[in-house]
């Protein structure tokens, strides 16, 4: 029989490992942040002369001409490291014109004070946002082992998870994709599988849709013209935006929210107010791990949401 063992979430500094640590547990595996592989062309490569100003890693994607100007920091994010981030990646595209650039901002805790501007800027700027979450996990003799997991929770709607390990931009004048389009791409058919199940579940369960694998980074069921559940890939499922009652704002989320958010943190799931997608018309957005698609939670949820369009 497999061992048990009981977890939770602690910080880094908790556990004895420090920034120096991540640096080195990226470089060891770039694959590691959800963005790569990646080769390391820098560590703390100087922008400025005299004056500071250090970039933490400077990657490489030779296949793609692609460059990742990554800012690294312990604990919740700060103005300080979102800012210089794209400092950095603002003066290496200049140093490097002719390639992609992005600017990757990876912290312990993105949920803080600055959760909307980084929801935000991927709209704007060829941004991603890394969380890196780790867990201590112990079993009845005490013994103590740690694991850190990143999760990407921000990046421009133009970026779709290639595979479990990396993203390919689809650009923003590519022609209509189609049902063998997804098929045929290098995502080891686990997030289409899982959008037929979705589609097949909602079939069985909410009401009728339309499947529609037009859009350049997402795959959507559509009720009517209205996209109600766009569905980004992401390893282990989907990433969705669910649509709302009207009543809340930019930055204030509506009372409908705040019931589903209080409901699906019962189930491990963080609900993000937003209104990156379709215009603000769908603000709620979360990561849906096919493992948890059909908790009667959720079939809840996309029942009520369905309802609204």
């Amino acid at each position: 029989m497999p061992k048990y063992f009981d977890n939770k979430q602690v910080s880094l500094r908790e556990t004895g490992y420090d920034e120096k640590w991540l640096h080195k547990w990226i470089a060891d595996k770039t694959d590691r942040l959800g963005i790569g592989p990646f080769e390391i062309v820098a560590h703390e490569l100087h922008q400025y002369k005299n004056k500071g100003g250090i970039l933490d890693i400077l990657g490489y994607k030779r296949s793609e001409n692609t460059y990742y100007e990554i800012e690294v920091m312990l604990g919740e994010c700060d103005s300080d490291h979102g800012f210089r981030v794209l400092d950095y990646w603002a003066r290496e595209r200049t140093k490097n014109p002719n390639s992609v650039h992005y600017a990757v901002l990876v912290a312990e805790d993105l949920q803080g004070r600055y959760k909307t501007v980084i929801e935000t800027l991927p709209q704007f700027l060829p941004f991603i946002a890394v969380e890196i979450q780790t867990l201590q996990l112990s079993n009845d003799t005490d013994d103590k082992i740690i694991t850190c997991k990143a999760v990407v929770v921000a990046q421009p709607d133009d970026l779709v998870m290639m595979n479990t390990n990396g993203f390919v931009s689809t650009g923003k004048i590519n022609t209509p994709k189609d049902e063998n389009w997804w098929k045929d791409q290098n995502f080891g058919m686990v997030f289409f599988n899982a959008v037929k199940d979705m589609y097949n579940y909602c079939e069985e369960n909410v009401g009728t849709s339309r499947i529609d694998y037009t859009a350049q980074s997402y795959i959507s069921l559509k009720k009517g013209r209205r996209a109600w559940l766009p569905m980004w890939p992401r390893s282990d499922g989907f990433y969705i935006y669910l649509p709302d009652d009207g009543t809340g704002t930019l930055d204030e989320p509506s009372e409908r929210f705040r019931k589903w958010q209080e409901k699906l943190e019962a189930i491990g799931i963080e609900l993000s107010w937003t209104y990156k997608y379709n215009g603000g018309s769908n603000p709620i957005g979360f990561n849906l791990p096919k493992a948890k698609m059909k908790e009667p939670v959720i079939l809840e949820l996309l029942r009520d949401s369905y309802d609204l369009v």
